[in-house]
């Protein structure tokens, strides 16, 4: 760690100059020195023999010299603090070849990658994006694609009709039998479920008006027809009967005078569509004329009345606020509650379904409503037994709530379907408000789960719970109905009617006249498609999503850090083998002038002691130590200087992996005190070197010398190698004889 710390201290803090710089720099320096030496007697006075003899010729200049030194060395200080913005830029960027800007490090380009990824991992974690989408598409727009599926269900929903054919009418009216019934059908159609006029409301509701048109469906009807002859109840003979069975005596002389010329019957034969449909009475109109405000219609049919819907306007919820609850009732017909019951258990129908949409993320052990018109009540729905499977898509069954007809036998909150506080026999609820004051009662299929009283005055009824059980399968995610089944029987009840001679035997009787299945076994195909991508593929993409990004940042880090500690590993090694052999050389990259400050090395050492020795054998000539400044001595060492920058780039892998102590990377350049104290500092690491350069000065002084005034005449610039090391000396002093 100590050996990271230094080479990470040493990448940041020296200046770095390129090579095409580096070359013209110093040839320029020499050439300058080598011009410059003819007025070279720049910082001591010119000195004296007794000077020299006394103190030496290097005496002059070792205060500057000191100074100098320190200045180096505060500057080089300088240049290694590390500045926190140009320390990430550099570890991150590369400088770009003779460019002062720099281009993303692959390594950076990794561990952002990488951060990246693992953010995009805790993001997905934390808002669970397929969720967001999700909700986003359940909520209802004006042409969104859950909306136009809720307005116009692209479903197959059919309702099947079971008839109680009455096959012994006339012994059952002469008081020989019990009445006996026989079930016929099924007569199937197809509803055509759809929301019209619908209106958006600024309360996050849409307000609609409802159509159910239903349309014979004859090769699923298994062989019955609409045609089909039937001995059923004339429904409006008995229903003005029980309604007016409490009349006065008047009122009901005249009405039993309007039955004998009518010839009416209590059971009458009709076509199976007739009595689901409607079949023309003049009862009808003589029931306006003595109970006004009664009935609008003139065709009586059980189906009939309970598909109108010209009256009905609804409110449903859009989701905007809470995607959960979008398609489920707000209101019907202006309220939340039905007239005809007391108390919210029994009334109120907010958040009930009809059917098109259930409650969306539904928990385990959540509770459910169902509502439709028919029913004339919301009706409680319980999640029972495994998932069931439906094409691609995944279910729970719902169930209606157990004893949903007892009227407070066993659940008491069920007491608020006791018709104005009278409760009917457990297993029937009274629902003569939503059949226009008709005697009509509701009731599973064959009086399943109902009182045993019922079946004592009846035979033909065969309750079954598997065949008569009612089953809701919902995609508890969505809230999609992938299978219905609701099975509800319609009966007539009666109270006490022995008022009326020819109907009397039906007092405190309850009849069957039909049940009905309404139905979906299974979405279609292009439905089931669709929301197999929704429900059960886009979610694994959320979890790629997670685990993917997850995955990916972890590995790119650890790619990018490994690589890194590797990186740094290799530098760290490759420092050990070139502190010695390369720093110096870097430093010579900053020669410009040679000042006569300059502290003396090694190698110039030697050569004054060398000079002061012949002084003492020539005292009587004046010595003077001096810098020539010959020109062909300046090209000289440009040559030299050529030489060296060529063995510099030999070695230039090593220099770039060690940009600690080269030139500019931090910004800042050298000033030239600095540089030429750091360019003298050669010789001291290769005594033959200098011993070489001095040598081959002294041949060349020999022969091109001239006489020089003054003590620091100049400086020149040599260097030569030796074993394959390089060294370089600023200054060469030599000695001359007058």
């Amino acid at each position: 760690m100590k050996d990271l710390a230094k080479l990470f201290s040493r990448r940041y803090s020296a200046a770095n100059t390129q090579d095409t710089e580096q070359q013209q720099h110093l040839t320029t320096n020499m050439q300058t020195t080598s011009t410059t030496t003819n007025a070279s007697t720049a910082c001591a006075p010119k000195p004296t023999t007794t000077n020299i003899a006394t103190k030496g010729p290097y005496i002059a200049c070792s205060t500057s010299a000191r100074d100098a030194d320190k200045q180096r060395q505060k500057s080089l200080k300088a240049n290694r603090s590390m500045n926190p913005a140009s320390v990430l830029s550099s570890f991150f960027n590369d400088r770009q070849n003779n460019k002062r800007a720099r281009s993303p490090k692959c390594a950076f380009l990794l561990l952002a990658l990488g951060v990246l990824a693992i953010t995009t991992a805790v993001l997905v974690k934390i808002f669970h994006p397929y969720d967001l989408i999700f909700k986003w598409k359940l909520t209802m727009a004006e042409d969104g694609e859950i909306f136009n599926l809720w307005a116009k269900p692209p479903v197959d929903l059919y309702i099947k009709i079971y008839l109680f054919n009455i096959t012994n009418a006339e012994a059952f009216l002469a008081g020989r039998e019990k009445i006996n019934v026989q079930q016929v059908g099924p007569y199937v159609y197809k509803e055509i479920m759809t929301h019209e006029n619908i209106t958006f409301n600024t309360n996050n509701t849409m307000s609609t008006r409802p159509s159910h048109p239903l349309v014979w469906q004859e090769h699923m009807s298994e062989g019955n027809k609409e045609d089909d002859q039937v001995v059923m109840l004339n429904i409006a003979m008995l229903a003005i009967s029980h309604l007016t069975a409490k009349k006065p005596y008047l009122v009901r002389l005249a009405l039993q005078g309007l039955f004998a010329t009518s010839q009416s019957k209590p059971i009458i034969r009709m076509t199976a569509k007739e009595f689901m449909f409607g079949y023309e009475t003049s009862l009808t109109t003589l029931g306006n004329t003595f109970l006004p405000n009664w009935i609008y219609f003139e065709k009586v049919g059980l189906i009939d009345r309970m598909y109108d819907f010209d009256t009905d306007y609804e409110t449903f919820y859009t989701g905007a606020t809470n995607p959960a609850i979008s398609g489920l009732y707000a209101t019907y017909r202006g309220s939340t509650n039905l007239p005809q019951w007391d108390g919210e258990h029994c009334s109120n129908i907010e958040l009930a379904s009809d059917g098109t949409k259930f409650k969306s993320f539904i928990q385990p052990n959540e509770t459910i409503k169902f509502f439709r018109k028919s029913m004339c009540r919301p009706i409680n729905l319980h999640r029972t037994g495994e998932p069931q499977t439906y094409g691609s898509l995944t279910g729970y069954k719902y169930v209606f709530e157990e004893n949903a007809f007892d009227n407070g036998v066993h659940n008491e909150a069920n007491t608020c379907f006791c018709r104005k506080g009278k409760c009917q026999p457990q297993g029937l609820i009274d629902v003569t408000d939503c059949y226009y004051g008709f005697p009509i009662s509701l009731s599973y299929p064959h009086f399943m789960h109902g009182d045993p009283g019922l079946l004592t005055n009846i035979t033909g009824v065969e309750p079954d719970e598997e065949k008569f059980a009612s089953a809701f399968v919902v995609q508890p995610h969505s809230g999609l109905p992938l299978s219905i089944s609701a099975k509800v029987q319609i009966n007539m009840h009666f109270d006490d009617m022995s008022a009326y001679r020819q109907v009397s035997r039906f007092s405190h009787l309850t009849v069957p006249m039909l049940w009905f299945d309404i139905m979906m076994s299974e979405l279609p195909e292009s439905l089931d498609t669709r929301f197999n991508f929704y429900l059960n593929i886009l979610p694994y993409l959320d979890i790629l999503g997670y685990w993917g990004s997850l995955l990916l940042g972890i590995a790119l880090l650890v790619y990018a850090v490994t690589r890194a500690t590797l990186r740094m590993s290799s530098l760290t090694q490759m420092n050990h083998i070139s502190d010695g052999k390369y720093s110096n050389v870097s430093l010579l990259r900053g020669v410009k002038n040679v000042q006569c400050n300059d502290v003396y090395k090694p190698c110039e050492m030697k050569l004054l002691h060398q000079h002061e020795k012949t002084q003492q054998s020539h005292m009587h000539e004046d010595n003077l130590i001096t810098r020539h400044d010959d020109e062909d001595v300046a090209d000289n060492m440009a040559a030299d200087v050529d030489l060296l920058y060529r063995e510099q780039r030999q070695g230039s892998f090593a220099l770039e992996l060690e940009p600690a102590l080269s030139g500019s990377e931090s910004g800042d350049d050298y000033d030239d005190d600095s540089r030429s104290s750091a360019s003298s500092s050669l010789c001291s690491h290769n005594s033959s070197a200098c011993s070489c350069m001095l040598e081959q000065q002294r041949r060349r002084a020999r022969t091109k010398s001239q006489e020089v005034d003054g003590g620091c005449d100049g400086s020149t610039n040599s260097k030569c190698s030796s074993n394959g090391d390089s060294c370089a000396t600023n200054e060469v002093f030599i000695s001359h004889n007058k």
